[in-house]
């Protein structure tokens, strides 16, 4: 596939996503209840019974929470990666279309958390998996760290995680790799010769 379609198609999944993105984060906070001055929406719907419910909650810091309160920082170093993750995506020389995909997906999710903390000084999640009862779930701490019940998160968040898998994986085994391994054969080649 020729890189200006990569680029194309990797245009493509940014919009799709940022677009599913604002588009759940919406009505998920009116099917919720989730108001600005609340700390969680009026009602939790359960979608699967001791796994899966929507529910929503304002997350003021990054992942998991970190750094509550430090909407200026989080939009300063937000604006920076994703203008910098833009120009790696428009630069990229690579043939590798994971990473066209990879690069995308965190672009939306990152631009779709952006415009809720530019909106709202906060993001709006409303995805929750979880065992046991919604009222109380079991809960799972491995080094302090709550693991269980998940995070609420929204597609934006699963955008960036997907996308990163992504970009590690063309850079461990595709594309990237096989590309990072031509250009040192050449240089051992180009040395040798020299």
């Amino acid at each position: 596939m020729a890189r200006r379609t990569m680029k194309l198609v990797g245009l493509a999944i940014f919009v799709g996503v940022l677009a599913a993105d604002l588009w759940s984060k919406s009505y998920m906070q009116e099917l919720t209840g989730l108001q600005p001055d609340v700390a969680m929406g009026a009602r939790t719907v359960i979608v699967i019974e001791g796994l899966l419910a929507w529910q929503g909650v304002w997350n003021p810091g990054v992942t998991w929470g970190l750094l509550p309160g430090q909407t200026v920082t989080i939009l300063i170093l937000t604006g920076l990666a994703t203008f910098g993750l833009f120009v790696w995506f428009l630069g990229t020389s690579s043939r590798s279309r994971s990473l066209h995909a990879g690069l995308s997906l965190i672009l939306a999710g990152a631009v779709g958390n952006l415009y809720d903390r530019i909106r709202w000084d906060q993001v709006r999640d409303f995805v929750l998996f979880y065992s046991g009862e919604i009222s109380d779930p079991d809960v799972v701490h491995i080094l302090g760290v709550k693991l269980w019940p998940w995070p609420n998160f929204n597609v934006a968040d699963a955008g960036i995680v997907c996308g990163v898998i992504l970009v590690l994986w063309d850079a461990l085994f595709g594309m990237g790799a096989k590309e990072a391994r031509e250009r040192y054969l050449a240089k051992q080649a180009a040395k040798a010769a020299s």
